[in-house]
């Protein structure tokens, strides 16, 4: 009796080896032998989005950075609009990212990528896939996002270089020109001065001298009687 068990027991443990460990039950949960303990699945629900770093990149709850593969890095003109989208559909929200791949999956398996690239927040990088580039040239056609005004698809608004500005206007008054001096005149006397036509004489006029100014009024030659020379 005794050996008819021991071999009715080596043979029940020979027949139950493989039912648990080739095929075992869909419904029984699985158990991480010693040497797998440490490998955890690269998409794991259970993470959520902490911060925004930009338009494709995040910090998520366990400390590390999630970068999305196929998304460009974001341009100066649309960077701003880019993070504040990401915010919106990514941030606090639990979230699948595979760090072997670098695809960031939504909770209900949305492809974060692809939702950027066919809402203009985003554009491809690198090889993207036919559906990478089906999403982004969907945004295109619109425009919409970065495609749109005033970015125009650009990463920077092109900064044309002022012109030079004007020189300073100077008002310079031209002077007119001087008049000629007039030639010195000198009179002898009143009656050369009035044969010439010029008598009386005024102080500052050519030919007037205090000599032919007796009274010192200022006018020479006043009248042919007042004495005058």
């Amino acid at each position: 009796m005794l050996v008819l068990l021991t071999a009715g027991c080596a043979t029940q443990v020979q027949q139950s080896r493989p039912v648990a460990v080739e095929k075992p039950a869909e419904d029984a949960p699985v158990t991480a032998s010693s040497s797998s303990s440490a490998a955890i699945p690269p998409a794991q629900l259970g993470i959520s989005v902490a911060s925004i770093v930009d338009g494709r990149s995040v910090m998520l709850s366990d400390g590390s950075k999630a970068e999305v593969s196929g998304l460009a890095q974001p341009g100066p003109c649309w960077a701003e609009a880019a993070g504040k989208f990401a915010a919106a559909m990514l941030l606090n929200q639990q979230v699948r990212y595979d760090r072997t791949t670098g695809a960031l999956t939504l909770a209900d398996g949305t492809d974060y990528a692809l939702l950027a690239l066919g809402n203009g927040a985003g554009r491809t990088a690198g090889a993207p896939t036919p559906v990478q580039k089906e999403a982004e040239g969907a945004a295109q056609r619109v425009p919409m996002g970065l495609w749109g005004a005033p970015c125009g698809g650009k990463d920077a608004l092109e900064t044309s270089s002022a012109p030079p500005p004007p020189p300073p206007v100077t008002t310079t008054t031209t002077k007119p020109p001087a008049p000629p001096k007039p030639k010195p005149v000198f009179y002898a006397s009143c009656d050369e001065a009035r044969r010439a036509g010029a008598a009386p004489l005024f102080w500052g006029q050519p030919g007037y001298r205090v000599e032919l100014d007796p009274n010192r009024n200022g006018i020479a030659c006043e009248s042919r009687y007042s004495g005058s020379r």
